[in-house]
Formats: C-alpha cells, sequence, structure tokens
C-alpha cells in the first residue's frame, strides 16, 4: 500500500509540473468508496462464505477500494475476508488513505447504502472532511412519507424534500434530503375498483453534509455509478484477485501489485496530457499502444524493435512516448 501512495504523490506532482494535470494543486478532490466479491475455489486462507449475488454459499474475498473520481485511479485499496461486512474497518481504512493524500486536500466522501453509520460520518465531520451517503435504516418510508414534499420545477413527477434526523446512536442530527418519482403500479382489479388509483412512489434518500439541492444531491450521487465500472476494469483488465495462493497476506500482496499496474495506466494517461489516453480503459491501451506489430533487429549486436511509421492512433502514440520526457 506504501507503494501504491508514494507512486501516486510522484505522478500527481509531476503531472502538475509538467502543467498536463492540477489535481495535486486541487483544494478537494471526490472520494468513492465501494467494496466488491471475488469467488475462490480452493481453501484459501481467509476465503469464507459471505455475500455473494454471482455464487451464492461460495467462499469469496471481500476487497475494499476507494477511487478517485478526478482520476479515476485507486486510492487505496485492502484485501479483506469473504465473511467482513460491507462497512467493516471503514473508518481506519479512511484514517490511513487521508493520511496519505496532500494536507491541504479535503475530500467529498461518496458511498452506497453500505457505509451509512454515525461513527464514519462522525470521524469525516471531526477532520473537516463531507460527505455523501445514501441512506439505509428501518422504517425509511414511513420517515419520508410524512415529511413536506414539494415538486422540483423542470422535472415533472419528481418531488423533493429534506429535513434534520438523528439516528438511535447519533450523538447529534444530521441532514437528510430525499427525491422521489411516481411509479406506474399494476393493482389488482378488485383493489383498483375498491380503492382507485392508490399513489407509489420510488425513494431516494441520502445524508449529506453539503448545502446543494435536493435534485443536485441526487445527480451528484449518480455519478458514482463509473465507480462499478472501475472496479470491474481492475478485477477484468487487470487480474485484481485473479491469482491466489494459499496464504492470505500474500494474496493481499498479489492484489497490491494489480491496483499499481491499474493506476500506472492512469498516471501515464495523466502525465500524456492525452484526453484519449485519460478515457480509455486499460484494455483499450493494451490494444492500440503496447500490442502493436514490430519487427525485431538483431544487427549491430543490438536488439531493437522497429514499428510500422504510420500508427493507427499517431497522436496518442506520441503522447505515450513523450512521457518520459516530462519534465
Amino acid at each position: 500500500e506504501s507503494a501504491v501512495h508514494q507512486m501516486r504523490g510522484r505522478a500527481w506532482k509531476k503531472a502538475l509540473r509538467s502543467g498536463r494535470s492540477k489535481v495535486y494543486a486541487l483544494r478537494r478532490i471526490t472520494v468513492d468508496l465501494d467494496s466488491t466479491v471475488k469467488t475462490v475455489f480452493g481453501h484459501q486462507e481467509g476465503a469464507e462464505k459471505g455475500y455473494n449475488t454471482a455464487k451464492k454459499g461460495a467462499k469469496s474475498y471481500h476487497p475494499q477500494l476507494a477511487f478517485c473520481a478526478e482520476t479515476k485511479e485507486v486510492l487505496q485499496g485492502w484485501q479483506r475476508t469473504g465473511n467482513a461486512y460491507t462497512a467493516n474497518g471503514a473508518v481506519e481504512f479512511m484514517k490511513q488513505l487521508l493520511a496519505s493524500l496532500p494536507a491541504h486536500m479535503k475530500i467529498i466522501f461518496r458511498a452506497d447504502s453500505g457505509y451509512f453509520g454515525g461513527a464514519l460520518l462522525s470521524y469525516l465531520e471531526a477532520c473537516g472532511h463531507c460527505y455523501l451517503i445514501k441512506v439505509s435504516m428501518r422504517n425509511l418510508a414511513k420517515l419520508l412519507i410524512k415529511q413536506n414534499w414539494k415538486s422540483i420545477e423542470s422535472h415533472p413527477g419528481w418531488e423533493c424534500c429534506e429535513f434534520q434526523h438523528q439516528c438511535g446512536n447519533w450523538e447529534k442530527p444530521r441532514r437528510f434530503v430525499a427525491v422521489r418519482q411516481r411509479s406506474q403500479p399494476k393493482p389488482k382489479k378488485q383493489q383498483r375498483d375498491l380503492l382507485g388509483q392508490v399513489p407509489e412512489y420510488d425513494y431516494f434518500c441520502y445524508v449529506t453534509s453539503e448545502s446543494l439541492t435536493p435534485w443536485a444531491i441526487h445527480k451528484a450521487y449518480g455519478k458514482r455509478a463509473t465507480c462499478e465500472t472501475w472496479i470491474e476494469e481492475c478485477k477484468n483488465q487487470m487480474a485484481l484477485g485473479h491469482i491466489k495462493t494459499d496464504d492470505f497476506m500474500a494474496n493481499s500482496a498479489l492484489m497490491q501489485c494489480s491496483i499499481l499496474a491499474y493506476n500506472a495506466v492512469r498516471w501515464m494517461g495523466l502525465i500524456s496530457g492525452s484526453q484519449q489516453l485519460i478515457k480509455w480503459e486499460p484494455e483499450s491501451v493494451r490494444s492500440y499502444i503496447i500490442r502493436i506489430g514490430g519487427h525485431l533487429l538483431t544487427g549491430g549486436k543490438q536488439l531493437k524493435i522497429a514499428t510500422d511509421t504510420g500508427h493507427l492512433y499517431q497522436q496518442e502514440w506520441d503522447a505515450w512516448l513523450a512521457i518520459g520526457d516530462c519534465a
């Protein structure tokens, strides 16, 4: 993990000095925290039965990953046993992550309902950071129904509300915002004849320290969906969790190697300044830049590789080769 943090600092500083990226100078970044399940087959240390929608009842690991929304890189990753709950160790995870970021940088912490908990919110508040987390709690629907709902201008069929609420184990109330959309249920004929059309809604509720409108909060949370894409890139394109041994710590080290490899592609795109390289997935970089035709030359007691002068992605190729020349 320390290698990932050290390399990130060097890459961000190099990108800033070259004028290609200002991420190191940003006062605030968005951190998306999520977990993923990696099924294992065998008797690997730490592999346990837990929440596994792909193969119910199978043993798995349950890694936890934090992404930087501005650069798409993995800021930090922890290997965990398969029976670990989503938010297990979240406070300790964030302590380590925040200690590795530049001192001037604040974060907006964004996560799904698995990380809805008072201890994590209190820690982020104490450190001066912000948060936007989807709400998961008992009787949430009853709490939302009794709120004062207002129509959202320019968005027909949508309503919003905001209120202060203090959960049972919290030391203070916090800001909740919610939006809802009228759904189209299909009631039974007898119910329709006796009661008429009973309105039903799809609710979306968040706890946040941000002062944005409920609709803006809803849209901001929606952007974290790309985090799922980055996780799949790590797992399917950079072999995160694919290589396993019988030793848990060895598997954890292998996961860090996958994270480092994934980030290396992201950092090189960042330093290049090429928007296409920044946009491409690792597999695209591998196919268009790395895996290209060439001819091995052995003359003069030297080995050289000759490539076609007319590259299919010439601008991206030139930007990739120029990365080593950046100051």
